[in-house]
């Protein structure tokens, strides 16, 4: 008896935490490089609460487009984490915000998160997130309008705006529904594409000119990462540029191009782990090798 009350109030009390959390992101579906927040806000903040943050990264599965199985070796790069508590209508609050930053397009699943509790700490994991690329439509050009007889629109609309009202709720309720969807129905680019882009967005952030040299690097080290895992079938998220190389040369890539290769990621090591400072020369001239190296290793690719 005594078993089934204990379990019947740690039941109660997890449901009761369950009903004081809320974690959410702003947009559920952004575009690769763009920024991504993610609030943790807990209502009722007891005074024994402690929530110690992830830093430098989130290590997620990945699910592509196309997919079924969850895959390791995915990252959100962590730009900042702010929490604040303060009080609304005599309920106590604390609100902590994650800013995070993708660079490869697919659906990442967060590893779970602690929170301490009242002498107690509770699992729980963040919704989903999509990341990808949307597509530009552009019209060509405008069709000629003939000119018809007018009509009383006014009092035809007084008549039949019920009609209005049906197709304007269908029309808001197709746009809510596309816009979780639209990412994933875009049109897919090739993995040349995507690294060449997420390249791009890293040199327009330029960083390393806002004191965020070793933020560059993360991203920088994860880009190049991401494509010689997706183009040679391994997982190197979490590999060590050592393993990462011994990899390299048992799929039989050239020296020359492994030790190009080698030359990027003990860079991005140096600031990552050492703080060694570079120059913004030095930077630039390393993105333009790594768009090098992605164009060279890359299939040739001939439009339909």
């Amino acid at each position: 008896m005594k078993i089934l009350l204990s379990i019947a109030a740690c039941w109660c009390f997890g449901a009761g935490f369950a009903q004081t959390k809320r974690v959410y992101w702003a947009e559920d579906s952004v575009r690769i490089g763009d920024k991504a927040q993610l609030t943790i806000l807990v209502k009722n903040k007891p005074t024994k609460f402690d929530y110690n943050p992830i830093s430098d990264v989130f290590i997620c599965d990945l699910n592509h487009k196309g997919e079924t199985l969850w895959k390791p070796g995915g990252e959100l790069e962590i730009e900042s984490f702010k929490d604040t508590s303060y009080t609304q209508k005599g309920i106590k609050y604390w609100k902590g915000v994650y800013t995070l930053i993708a660079w490869d397009s697919a659906k990442y699943r967060l590893p779970e998160l602690w929170i301490t509790w009242k002498d107690s700490t509770f699992s729980f994991r963040a919704p989903n997130l999509y990341v990808g690329f949307v597509k530009k439509k552009v019209k060509d050009g405008i069709d000629e309008i003939s000119i018809e007889p007018e009509y009383d629109y006014w009092r035809l609309i007084k008549k039949y705006w019920w009609v209005l009202l049906i197709v304007a709720a269908g029309i808001a309720i197709g746009i809510g529904w596309n816009k979780r969807r639209k990412i994933q129905k875009s049109e897919e680019l090739s993995l040349r594409e995507r690294t060449l882009l997420a390249i791009k967005q890293l040199r327009k952030k330029e960083d390393w000119l806002h004191d965020k040299t070793k933020s560059h690097y993360v991203g920088f080290s994860a880009v190049l990462k991401m494509y010689l895992s997706s183009r040679y079938e391994l997982n190197l998220m979490e590999r060590t540029t050592y393993e990462t190389i011994s990899l390299l040369k048992l799929k039989g890539l050239d020296l020359n191009m492994i030790r190009r290769i080698e030359v990027l990621l003990r860079e991005a090591d140096m600031v990552k782990f050492a703080k060694t400072e570079l120059n913004d020369l030095h930077i630039r001239s390393s993105l333009f090798r790594l768009e090098e190296i992605v164009t060279e290793l890359s299939p040739l690719e001939i439009p339909e």
